[in-house]
């Protein structure tokens, strides 16, 4: 049983708690699959397993919650977290400092643009709190990319994409 089945059984037996808390700790930086986590509820909402509202709902309210947790955690111990433990994920001061430099110079772009990145994700509110983005301007690009990230994975890609290619290949094979 690989990991995507696994998550789904999960979720149908978890329902919109795992959504919330799976995605909410994948977006304060604590590596969890919350892509697909909303990829495979978007799949079992087509299916009739899940609400898809309530999913989308959990999913959004995860994505932007667990960002603010790891925002806050960057801009009160973002550096020193990140250079004790940083080299477990590959992060070099090097990179570090390109980060910082790039969420200085397009701010909240940059979040909104690395919630589509697998493992920049997981990193993205950390580096904003780190930099210096303010909170206002946190919150808001924060629920933008929440919103944006949930309803792209979840509804276009789980939902419609691979549920309906997913009942074409039960029909025809």
């Amino acid at each position: 049983m690989d990991t995507t089945d696994q998550i789904a059984l999960l979720i149908e037996r978890f329902g919109f708690l795992l959504v919330f808390f799976g995605v909410m700790l994948g977006s304060a930086g604590i590596p969890i699959p919350g892509q697909i986590i909303l990829l495979v509820s978007g799949v079992l909402a087509q299916q009739g397993y899940l609400d898809l509202g309530g999913a989308l709902v959990c999913g959004i309210m995860g994505a932007v919650v667990g960002a603010q947790i790891g925002y806050w955690v960057g801009r009160k111990r973002g550096r020193s977290v990140v250079e004790r433990w940083g080299h477990y994920v590959l992060i070099t001061p090097e990179r570090l400092t390109r980060a910082e430099g790039l969420f200085s110079r397009h701010g909240g772009k940059t979040l909104v643009f690395v919630r589509f990145i697998p493992g920049l994700r997981v990193f993205g509110a950390l580096m904003a709190g780190m930099s210096g983005i303010g909170r206002s301007t946190f919150l808001f690009y924060n629920v933008l990319g929440g919103v944006f990230w949930t309803i792209v994975i979840m509804v276009l890609v789980g939902y419609f994409l691979v549920g309906y290619l997913l009942i074409g290949y039960l029909l025809i094979g």
